[in-house]
C-alpha cells in the first residue's frame, strides 16, 4: 500500500531558496543559460533537447543532467494563456543523474520535471533526495510547490519516506536569512 506523507519541512530541511514562494512572472523574468554536448531542435517542434552533460543555470539555481528538454509554449498556447513573448518556457524535464542546486540545498533524482505555470518541481526515480546540510528527506517521489513552500514526499511499493532533521541546519538557515 502506498503511503502518502505531507511534510511541511521547508523551515527545517529546505531553506526558502529551493521552495520559496515565487510568482510565475518572477521566475519567467529570469534568464536561462544551458550548455551541453549537443542540442537538437526542429523548426515546427515545441521543444529543444540538450544532451550530454547538460547544465541549466538561472541565477542561483543550477541543474546538471544527462539530458534536459525545454518545452516552449506554442503561439496558440501563449494567446490562450495570455503569455507574453518573454514567457516562453512551459516545462523543463531533466533526465539521468539529475542534480538540482539552489544556494545551500541540493536535490538528486533520476528525473526532474519543472512546470512553469504551476511552479511545481517533481523529483522521481529510485531514491530522489533533498539535502540541506546534514538534514535530508527521501522517498519515491518528491514534489516541491514553489508558490507556497509546500513539500509532498511519497513512498513507493518497497520504499518508505525517510527524513533526518538536524537542529543545527535550522540554526544555520535562520542565521543566513
Amino acid at each position: 500500500m502506498k503511503h502518502l506523507i505531507f511534510l511541511m519541512v521547508w523551515a527545517v530541511i529546505l531553506s526558502p531558496s529551493l521552495i520559496s514562494a515565487q510568482t510565475a512572472d518572477n521566475l519567467q523574468d529570469r534568464s536561462l543559460h544551458i550548455t551541453a554536448d549537443a542540442m537538437t531542435s526542429e523548426r515546427d517542434s515545441s521543444f529543444v533537447a540538450f544532451t550530454g552533460n547538460a547544465v541549466a543555470t538561472s541565477q542561483d539555481d543550477v541543474i546538471h543532467a544527462d539530458a534536459i528538454k525545454i518545452f516552449i509554449y506554442t503561439e496558440d498556447e501563449r494567446k490562450k494563456l495570455s503569455k507574453t513573448d518573454e514567457q516562453n518556457i512551459k516545462e523543463i524535464i531533466a533526465t539521468g543523474n539529475v542534480t538540482f542546486t539552489s544556494q545551500d540545498q541540493k536535490a538528486f533524482a533520476d528525473k526532474a520535471v519543472y512546470t512553469t505555470s504551476t511552479l511545481v518541481l517533481t523529483l522521481t526515480g529510485d531514491a530522489p533526495r533533498v539535502i540541506t546540510g546534514e538534514s535530508f528527506v527521501t522517498g519515491k517521489k518528491i514534489t516541491l510547490f514553489r508558490s507556497n513552500g509546500k513539500v509532498v514526499v511519497e513512498s513507493g511499493k518497497d520504499q518508505r519516506v525517510e527524513a533526518l532533521f538536524n537542529p543545527a541546519d535550522k540554526k544555520k538557515n535562520k542565521e543566513g536569512e
